[in-house]
């Protein structure tokens, strides 16, 4: 079974739980230093990605995977409120 296989809600709850993990025991500092790495290694692979897709040369297929998702304000909505909610477990 591949990660593209995992059901979206249990992949988003087990990024959740290995985040809380991971930051167990932790001062804020270190906290918010291992999350910047964190963010800094998935943009530099979501950019792979891409450069990638560019690459192949169906182009009608890239552009079809570059258009952003219908309902991308309530995904972001979505993010933002688990991101609220690691936040304040982090902080109890």
């Amino acid at each position: 079974m591949s990660i593209i296989d995992t059901d979206p809600n249990q992949l988003a709850l087990l990024m959740t739980l290995i985040a809380i993990s991971l930051s167990e025991d932790k001062d804020p500092n270190e906290v918010n230093i291992f999350g910047n790495v964190i963010i800094t290694i998935g943009s530099i692979m979501v950019t792979i990605a891409a450069q990638k897709l560019a690459q192949e040369p169906n182009q009608k297929t890239n552009q079809e995977n570059l258009q952003p998702p219908q309902n991308l304000q309530q995904q972001i909505e979505q993010i933002q409120a688990q991101i609220d909610q690691i936040r304040i477990l982090i902080t109890t």
